[in-house]
């Protein structure tokens, strides 16, 4: 992979997007963030770094020079995976966050955009890999390791998909990150709310997938499904809208006084050890 637009290209980046990206490549000095580039690929730093980058590019309202720069560490990233045994397929696949995210930026504000620089240094530093339709991180909290599983708005809730994508992220993990090969899975979502089994209808999609998961803890105020089910943060619930059964019964739970929230997970796995 040798420049943004080949990358932009092979994501199949929005064309606007992508032309835009192109010419800031073209004429910013990235020498001038070098040192905060780097800090990217390195979890306790690329906080710092990621807010060096922005201080240095000033206002970026639709963030294309904050993308420009990410999709220039991305390319070090391809590097870095092939160097790691990762084949092509799952770094087109993890870094396809990026025209994911731009493309829920416009369903949710009627304007392409990225605003999600504070979460893709994770897909950057090769911390989080996409692999079939489950994203997998590695987190190591007070050293205690575990893989938090996170579930990418075009992911396809079949169980037999989900099941590939268990053991093949399994397979890749003890061989990429030996030191997680037993690392617990795990998940925070909404999609693992006790509440929606009341919203939806047995077997479905979403409610098979909550069988895979002893759930731990839910936090039942969290406002997770204004940005997921409803697809914007910003709205009231009396703005929220209704284009789909899920999104009607969720509303109409949620305004007579009903709690959807979040649930923490641990992926029910017998035997795998």
């Amino acid at each position: 992979m040798d420049s943004i637009w080949e990358l932009c290209e092979r994501l199949e980046i929005p064309g606007e997007i992508a032309e835009q990206v192109v010419q800031f490549d073209n004429r910013f000095d990235y020498g001038s963030i070098d040192i905060p580039m780097k800090k990217l690929f390195a979890e306790e730093t690329w906080e710092e770094g990621r807010a060096e980058i922005k201080g240095v590019l000033g206002e970026d309202p639709k963030g294309i020079g904050i993308l420009a720069c990410m999709l220039k560490c991305a390319l070090q990233t391809y590097d870095d995976y092939r160097k790691l045994g990762i084949n092509e397929q799952i770094y087109l696949d993890t870094m396809k966050c990026f025209p994911r995210f731009i493309k829920e930026h416009k369903v949710s504000y009627g304007i392409y955009g990225f605003d999600r620089d504070f979460w893709t240094a994770r897909q950057i530093a090769g911390k989080l890999l996409r692999i079939g339709e489950l994203e997998y991180e590695m987190r190591n909290v007070e050293g205690q390791r575990f893989i938090s599983i996170h579930i990418p708005s075009d992911t396809k809730l079949k169980k037999e998909l989900l099941a590939r994508s268990y053991d093949e992220a399994r397979l890749l993990i003890a061989r990429v990150f030996p030191e997680y090969k037993k690392a617990d899975m795990k998940c925070e979502s909404w999609l693992l709310a006790p509440a929606l089994q009341r919203l939806l209808p047995e077997g479905s999609n979403i409610l098979e997938f909550q069988k895979s998961f002893e759930i731990e803890k839910v936090e039942e105020d969290a406002k997770d499904v204004m940005e997921w089910v409803f697809q914007n943060p910003h709205l009231s619930l009396e703005e929220a809208p209704e284009n789909t059964s899920l999104q009607r019964k969720m509303k109409q739970y949620l305004l007579q006084g009903g709690k959807v929230g979040i649930a923490f997970g641990k992926l029910l796995e017998p035997g795998f050890r």
